[in-house]
């Protein structure tokens, strides 16, 4: 913060104006004066891999070198910033998301069982939102901010896992028979997100429906996790151009994204058969294969200026694929929201919580990279000498020579 910036005011204050200071206080602490232009500042750096040290704002680069301990190394600077800016967006896009699904469990009549597979994941994300703006505070203690942040972001991401344990498909078996039975299914349907349904042989997919909802909920989440560790894998490799660590999470991290958006995607396409899922999985995968290979080439130690030519030119392919594959499978979801019946607006919300959650994880698995390398160095320190006999066993083993054996004894 701007060390001339007005100080709090008055203790003896409403409990209205105390959350009207606090949330003063939160936008007090966006480095610029404007709460607008931060946040296309943010927009602008959060989708990018890395800001160049010229890029952090005088009174960011004040609050570092005034933190404790002070940082003042150009890079970590900038990437600190960048993490600032990322978690601002994050923050500011979970707001409406969560203000919708706190809505959408809060209101209506429905099932208890229905209420709390709503409502308890809008909870944790309402939990970790707060987390998030209140850790934006402490964006230059990163040892701290990483770990509230990690578990926060651990309990949003498993509670939506925990709650689909129950079983939706007993709630239709608990609901009176007949006429009355009917409509309270129908009252269900409509509560868990689908639209009216005016035949009874609607009904039969109930339980095929039900599956569709618990991925519309929990495949954002999973798919996202693949995607979120190969940018935060790039952004570490940028940081540490030197480690091979990030270029073997890029190549194992690719082929398992594309696998797992085969399995998801797979279900979709065997309800409407419509060939553009395939088409968009295909894409997937290609994108995923340049991915893996360019993965393998960064797994060795690189100059910077070599890392950020090599990463710049798989992500020009890598995002066109990608892109072209997004827009065939969006295609597709929309015919099978007419099929199921969905709420065009719950795809919608979908996909703007998987966007956020790459987001996210990019930090995140950002603060994951660099903590483990961290721990790795200390792990190996001191044993430089079984670290070479590894390597020589290694090379023996691949070139199928075995190790030199040394001369008898007389």
């Amino acid at each position: 913060m701007d060390p001339s910036a007005p100080t709090p005011g008055p203790t003896n204050q409403s409990t209205t104006g105390k959350v009207v200071s606090t949330i003063s206080n939160l936008i007090e602490e966006v480095p610029v004066a404007s709460f607008a232009k931060f946040l296309k500042i943010s927009a602008k750096r959060a989708f990018r891999l890395r800001i160049e040290p010229s890029e952090v704002l005088r009174s960011e680069r004040y609050a570092l070198a005034h933190a404790n301990p002070p940082i003042v190394e150009p890079n970590l600077q900038a990437f600190l910033a960048w993490r600032r800016s990322v978690l601002f967006l994050v923050a500011c896009a979970l707001v409406p998301l969560t203000v919708i699904g706190l809505y959408n469990g809060a209101t209506g009549r429905m099932p208890d069982a229905i209420r709390t597979v709503k409502l308890v994941p809008a909870i944790a994300e309402a939990l970790f939102l707060v987390i998030c703006w209140w850790q934006l505070r402490h964006w230059h203690h990163w040892r701290t901010q990483r770990r509230w942040l990690f578990w926060g972001w651990f309990l949003f991401l498993v509670t939506p896992f925990v709650v689909f344990i129950y079983p939706l498909r007993t709630i239709l078996d608990e609901l009176p028979k007949g006429g009355a039975g009917w409509a309270a299914k129908k009252d269900a349907l409509m509560a868990m997100g689908f639209d009216d349904f005016k035949r009874m042989k609607d009904l039969v997919l109930m339980p095929f429906m039900f599956a569709m909802l618990a991925m519309l909920q929990l495949a954002p989440k999973a798919i996202s996790l693949m995607p979120g560790l190969v940018r935060a894998s790039m952004v570490v490799k940028l940081l540490f151009p030197g480690s091979s660590t990030p270029g073997w999470l890029i190549a194992m991290a690719a082929p398992m994204y594309a696998l797992l958006a085969y399995v998801i995607l797979i279900v979709p396409y065997q309800f409407t058969g419509d060939g553009m899922f395939m088409v968009g999985v295909l894409g997937v995968v290609t994108g995923q294969f340049f991915l893996a290979r360019a993965g393998f080439r960064l797994a060795r130690p690189m100059s910077e200026a070599e890392a950020l030519r090599a990463i710049v030119r798989v992500r020009k392919i890598y995002l066109g694929t990608m892109v072209l594959a997004g827009v065939l499978i969006v295609v597709a979801i929309w015919g099978l929201v007419h099929m199921v019946k969905l709420r065009a607006a719950d795809v919608i919300l979908s996909i703007l919580k998987f966007e956020s959650n790459v987001l996210m994880l990019t930090l995140i698995g950002a603060d994951l990279v660099v903590t483990n390398l961290d721990r790795a160095r200390s792990n190996v320190a001191g044993a430089d000498h079984i670290e070479e006999e590894a390597q020589l066993k290694i090379a023996a083993f691949v070139g199928l020579d075995a190790p030199p054996v040394p001369p008898p004894k007389h």
